[in-house]
């Protein structure tokens, strides 16, 4: 199934499309804020990306740092605005965006473009000789050195780098990470599991129920 990627800008509003896309066929992954959608983007890959952020200024950077990153440049994406300004419109299109629809738009409107994105990145993959590009398998691609664990909190996904965990603490079959900036976020993995993910030299399992990032308790 295709994999569709939407940039959301507000956490307390799910998207109102998610459910008859994934209908349509589309596996659609949400994330909140430009910050963890530029970070799965780069590092998963998917087949279309939509941004959703109700800001013209965040609107133009993620298009911006999008495309001026080579993992990220070729994947097609549409940006869903709320800013009827032709003036908008046209810098997004100058920066890389490959479509905007101006809200309030239909379901219709949103599938035609993404099928015609779709279509074209065929066309293109079916005319290359030297490489065939393929997406398949994109979101669990391993050819990246893993630093980092994807975890889903409610219906969206949030990217966590190994190096922001201060430590875990054993819930049983969950466990409880603790990262730098003082958030709490309980996950379905094991201790044992987080033993055999995260990297040796960097980690510590002090007791049974708890592993460490050695780099925060040096610091002393």
């Amino acid at each position: 199934m295709r994999k569709i990627l939407l940039i959301h800008g507000k956490p307390e509003q799910s998207f109102e499309f998610q459910n008859v896309l994934e209908s349509a066929g589309f596996n659609t992954y949400i994330t909140v804020g430009e910050a963890d959608g530029l970070k799965i983007a780069d590092r998963y890959m998917p087949d279309i990306m939509i941004c959703d952020l109700d800001n013209c200024d965040k609107e133009l950077g993620v298009i911006k740092r999008l495309n001026e990153n080579p993992s990220t440049e070729c994947i097609p994406l549409l940006v869903i605005t709320s800013t009827p300004n032709n003036a908008h419109i046209r810098a997004a299109m100058e920066l890389g965006a490959d479509d905007v629809l101006v809200k309030p738009i239909t379901y219709e409107s949103l599938l035609r473009s993404i099928n015609k994105r779709l279509r074209k990145i065929e066309v293109i993959s079916a005319r290359l000789t030297d490489k065939i590009i393929s997406t398949e398998n994109a979101f669990s691609n391993h050819s990246k050195k893993i630093d980092h664990i994807l975890i889903k909190i409610g219906a969206n996904l949030k990217l966590i780098e190994f190096s922001r965990i201060v430590c875990i603490s054993a819930l049983k079959e969950y466990s409880k990470e603790t990262t730098d900036d003082g958030c709490k976020i309980v996950v379905r993995k094991s201790i044992r599991n987080w033993v055999e993910t995260l990297p040796a030299k960097d980690f510590l399992r002090i007791h049974r129920a708890t592993i460490v990032n050695i780099f925060f308790f040096r610091q002393d």
